[in-house]
C-alpha cells in the first residue's frame, strides 16, 4: 500500500495521559498469553526459582542519553509476591537473537536492581519495579534484560502477561531456566526453554518516548483489529511540540542535528503540544475493512523542546492490523 494512502485509513482524536514509557511490544493489559517464570510463581512451588532473558530490539528503544529507571510488568491477578532475591541486569547488545548461554548475552552488564527480601504488590494492571541503579542508553544498541528471581514461601499463583493475541512471532523469544526453590535455577548458566516474550513497560527520563495500545476487539479478540482502535502515546518535556509519523516499515537513518535515529519514513498523522505532564494521546480508529488485515504500521514521533532548543526522535513502535 502506498504511503500516501495511509492517512486515509484513519481519523484522529486527541486526549492526554501521564507517564514517560515505552511498551514492548504494546501497552495493553488485556493479553491472552502469560508466564510464571520471569516474575511470577506457582502455588505448588514449581516455578519458585528462575532466570530469564529478554531481548528488546534497538528500534523499540529511545534515543541517546535516555536513562532507564524502572521496569513495569502486568500480573493477571492481584497478589503480593515475596522474593528472597530479585536481581535485574541489563546490557547493550547488537545481536538479533539470544544465545542459550546466559553469559554470552551480557557484555557490559549493569545490575540495575540487586534486591533481597523484597515484596512486590502486583495488581491486575501494570506494576512498577523501580531500579536502584540507572542505565544510560546509547541510542543505537538493543537491550538484554536478565531477571534472576527466587520466590519464598508461601508461593502464590501469579502469571505475568506475555505478548497478546495473536502473539508477535516476529519478535525475539525470551529464554529461561526454572525450578523449585533450592534448585539454583536463578543462577543457571544456560536456558532450557524458549517462549514468547514477556510484555513489559520500560520507564525512561531525558529522551522522549512513544508507545502503542490496542485492546482486543471483535469475534477473534485480536489486538489492533479492524473496527477497533489504537492509541499512540507520546511522552516528553512538558510544553514540547511533537509530530507523529506513521509508515509501513522501520529504518535507521541519522538526521543530525536531530538526536536519535529517523526510524519511520512516513506521513504526519498528528501534531500538538505535550501537556503539563509531558504527555499526549492520539486515538486512531481502525477501519472495519478486511482488505487491510495484515498491514504493518510503524509509528515514531519527533519532539522539539523549546527550553533546550533540542529536537529528538522517539523510539519506534509497530503493529500489524488484524481481522
Amino acid at each position: 500500500m502506498p504511503r500516501n494512502l495511509v492517512p486515509l485509513l484513519f481519523a484522529a482524536t486527541l486526549s492526554a495521559q501521564t507517564g514517560n514509557l515505552t511498551a514492548y511490544p504494546q501497552d495493553s493489559t488485556q493479553n491472552s498469553g502469560g508466564s510464571m517464570v520471569p516474575f511470577g510463581a506457582s502455588s505448588d512451588g514449581r516455578y519458585a526459582e528462575g532466570r530469564t532473558q529478554m531481548l528488546v530490539p534497538a528500534p523499540y528503544l529511545p534515543g541517546p542519553g535516555a536513562v532507564l529507571t524502572a521496569l513495569w510488568v502486568k500480573c493477571q491477578s492481584s497478589v503480593a509476591i515475596h522474593y528472597g532475591s530479585l536481581q535485574i541486569t541489563v546490557a547493550p547488545t547488537t545481536t538479533a537473537a539470544l544465545s542459550t548461554t546466559f553469559g554470552d548475552n551480557l557484555a557490559s552488564p549493569v545490575v540495575v536492581l540487586p534486591a533481597s527480601n523484597l515484596t512486590v504488590n502486583y495488581t491486575a494492571q501494570w506494576t512498577q519495579i523501580p531500579f536502584t541503579t540507572q542505565y544510560v542508553h546509547d541510542g543505537v544498541s538493543s537491550l538484554v534484560i536478565d531477571v534472576q528471581k527466587a520466590v519464598v514461601v508461601p508461593f502464590p499463583s501469579a502469571v505475568m502477561a506475555s505478548t497478546g493475541s495473536p502473539r508477535r512471532s516476529d519478535l525475539p523469544n525470551m529464554l529461561y531456566a526454572t525450578g523449585i526453590l533450592g534448585s539454583a535455577a536463578s543462577v543457571a548458566a544456560a536456558a532450557t526453554i524458549s517462549d514468547f516474550t514477556l510484555a513489559v513497560r520500560l520507564e525512561w527520563t531525558v529522551a522522549p518516548a512513544v508507545r502503542l495500545k490496542s485492546d482486543p476487539f471483535g469475534a477473534a479478540g485480536h489486538h489492533f483489529a479492524i473496527g477497533g482502535s489504537l492509541d499512540v502515546t507520546v511522552n516528553g518535556a512538558a510544553g514540547a511540540l511533537y509530530v507523529d509519523l506513521m509508515g509501513l516499515s522501520l529504518q535507521a537513518v541519522p538526521l543530525p542535528p536531530i538526536l536519535g535515529l529517523f526510524r519511520v519514513n512516513g506521513v504526519t498523522v498528528g501534531t500538538g503540544i505535550l501537556n503539563g505532564a509531558g504527555a499526549s494521546v492520539l486515538t486512531l480508529p481502525i477501519p472495519a475493512n478486511p482488505a487491510i488485515a495484515g498491514l504493518p504500521l510503524a509509528m515514531q514521533s519527533a519532539v522539539f523542546e523549546a527550553g533546550t532548543q533540542v529536537i529528538r526522535f522517539t523510539n519506534a513502535a509497530d503493529c500489524f492490523i488484524r481481522l
